[in-house]
């Protein structure tokens, strides 16, 4: 038996706090968007809900011009044919021009260029009703992907900085012959949104696992930290509820909402590999820590 430190790694998460997608299978070639909102505001809106987003086409987006729209809502009668672009187009240049409250459409201003990342809010109505914010889950396009829309009649919340952030440092432990999982994860596609206090208020996305040479049948999320050796690795993962490996983990699976991040909160990933009643094990501690 013997216990390894593997590598260390360090994401950045935006979070979520409503899930209203629109999804479906992209067509041959394309890419298609969905939308979530994420509602940070403090007191009704005078516009109402948030229905659904407008923007454009830039000019180096192929097979496609003119304007677009994302469903927030569900089953919202859109201004524009659904957001779509064509297959690692990642020259294409997408701009958030307004947002459809139930009141009816309202202007960014300014207009929002989206990245992979949330900018300065911009304001809308006029007089100013409330702040929004935006980015993509990815600019690459190789599949379907999600636009995120930040809002709050606050600025201060709607500028995409209330953000947690975690540390994960990996290990392995092997028992007998069977060799241990080794598996890499990625945190980016989580996002989990905290409030003034730290306290989570809510998780969407996945983290990715991609798998080397040796894959693992199941895992568990356990709430723990400093499983070091063998024995502490074997009992949480006997005592977890295991899961089938795949290619992503839930967000879900962290048990992070209402939960306080000031004294941080530790999860510890457990991955399998099992021969003959035997198992060696793989493991990703994660710190979630407060928003800087």
């Amino acid at each position: 038996m013997s216990t390894t430190s593997n590598h260390a790694a360090r994401c950045f998460l935006a979070i979520s706090s409503s899930l209203l997608a629109s999804s479906g299978c992209a067509s041959d070639g394309d890419a298609r968007g969905s939308g979530v909102g994420i509602n940070e505001t403090t007191q009704a809106l005078s516009a109402g809900d948030l229905l659904f987003a407008n923007g454009t086409y830039g000019g180096s987006c192929r097979n496609r011009s003119g304007a677009w729209s994302v469903d927030i809502a569900g089953g919202s009668t859109l201004d524009h044919p659904p957001l779509s672009v064509i297959l690692n187009n990642t020259s294409c240049v997408l701009t958030l021009t307004g947002l459809h409250m139930a009141v009816g459409p309202l202007d960014a201003v300014p207009e929002l260029e989206l990245t992979a990342s949330f900018q300065s809010p911009s304001a809308f109505g006029d007089p100013v009703q409330f702040y929004a914010n935006a980015r993509l889950d990815s600019v690459s396009f190789a599949d379907d992907f999600v636009l995120s829309i930040l809002y709050s009649d606050d600025p201060a919340l709607a500028n995409g900085n209330n953000t947690a952030n975690l540390d994960v440092v990996g290990s392995s432990a092997t028992a007998s012959s069977v060799p241990a999982p080794n598996y890499s994860i990625n945190c980016t596609g989580i996002t989990i949104q905290t409030d003034a206090n730290d306290v989570v208020q809510s998780t969407s996305g996945n983290a990715s696992l991609t798998a080397d040479t040796v894959t693992g049948q199941l895992y568990v999320v356990v709430e723990a930290g400093s499983l070091a050796t063998y024995a502490q690795l074997d009992a949480a993962f006997l005592a977890g509820s295991q899961v089938a490996v795949a290619s992503t983990i839930p967000a879900s699976s962290f048990t992070l909402e209402d939960t306080d991040l000031t004294d941080n909160q530790v999860r510890t990933v457990i991955i399998a590999n099992t021969s003959n009643g035997v198992r060696s094990y793989q493991a990703f501690q994660i710190t979630f820590h407060p928003a800087i």
